[in-house]
């Protein structure tokens, strides 16, 4: 047993999907699954059940995710410990936001408070879709995350601070026949039979049965196609092959060919780490970063109003 193949079971225990953990990783199917199957073999039980509604983790396989992230937290809780004995911090601290947002007035001001405190630390920023975000903390690539609360409030492991609350939006194409209407006089209802496009990352019961939960008020349940991550859906909306769902927080809102609505819903934006990740550093950047999230947030109500 190896830190490489815990590695890529924790992965693929949270996306439930062995493509999409080769995507992420960067690494091939093959190579994953022949980690996984040593590890199998080591532990003498299955993992993970395959069949035609996806992969799902065995009842022997879930009991080894909790063991797992107990034991990925304690190393780094214990790695902390040894380097605040030694005096040595952490020199990188790696902050991920969820795809698709507009950073523009989160990240300069993070990085001028995060400098002043620490000078000599560097900051990497990735951005990624929410099971992405998950992984990243659970496999310690990634230090913190800012990302939509019911993405990581399901799991244990992590201390989630709710930051702010954001407004729902349907994007669609300026090509749209509805595009010539006034935004007060469209609602969710008009949109009934347009495909809703979603990133396939997120095929979930919770993430389907989310989507469906905001059309349901306005009498309908969407059509549903997902593609591979946001990009691809924000392009299928501006060439008007769909619709999608968003929130206040998205840079294509912004976009010359795509109008936007708003809708009765929200989420919540929370900022993320794993519980013993409590050096200096993080906690310092938990603590910026629910600050200017929380400030752009009343921004952008007093623009609003």
């Amino acid at each position: 047993m190896n830190d490489l193949q815990l590695d890529y079971f924790m992965a693929v225990a949270t996306n439930l999907s062995f493509t999409k953990t080769s995507e992420e990783l960067y690494v091939s199917q093959p190579a994953i699954s022949r980690q996984i199957s040593q590890l199998e073999k080591e532990l003498g039980c299955k993992l993970f059940k395959r069949n035609n509604q996806g992969t799902e983790l065995t009842e022997e396989g879930r009991l080894y995710f909790d063991l797992f992230s107990k034991y990925k937290a304690e190393f780094i809780n214990t790695r902390l410990r040894a380097e605040r004995i030694t005096g040595k911090s952490n020199a990188v601290i790696r902050v991920g936001f969820l795809e698709g947002w507009d950073l523009f007035d989160i990240i300069p001001p993070m990085m001028k408070r995060y400098k002043e405190a620490f000078p000599e630390s560097e900051v990497v920023i990735n951005c990624c879709g929410v099971k992405e975000l998950a992984t990243g903390l659970l496999t310690d690539t990634l230090d913190i995350v800012v990302t939509i609360q019911n993405s990581v409030k399901m799991y244990s492991e992590f201390e989630c601070i709710d930051a702010a609350e954001i407004q729902k939006i349907l994007l669609f194409a300026a090509s749209h026949p509805l595009a010539n209407k006034e935004p007060g006089e469209l609602t969710l209802k008009d949109f009934s039979s347009d495909l809703f496009i979603a990133p396939w990352e997120i095929v979930d019961k919770m993430i389907i049965d989310a989507i469906s939960n905001y059309t349901r008020p306005y009498g309908f349940i969407p059509k549903l196609r997902f593609v591979k991550n946001h990009e691809s859906t924000v392009t299928c909306v501006r060439n008007n092959m769909g619709v999608m769902i968003g929130d206040e927080w998205v840079w294509a809102k912004n976009a010359d060919d795509i109008r936007w609505i708003p809708f009765n819903a929200h989420d919540i934006i929370a900022v993320a780490r794993l519980r013993t990740k409590d050096n200096d550093n993080v906690l310092a950047m938990e603590k910026i970063l629910s600050d200017i999230v929380k400030t752009h947030k009343n921004k952008d109500d007093a623009h609003r109003l």
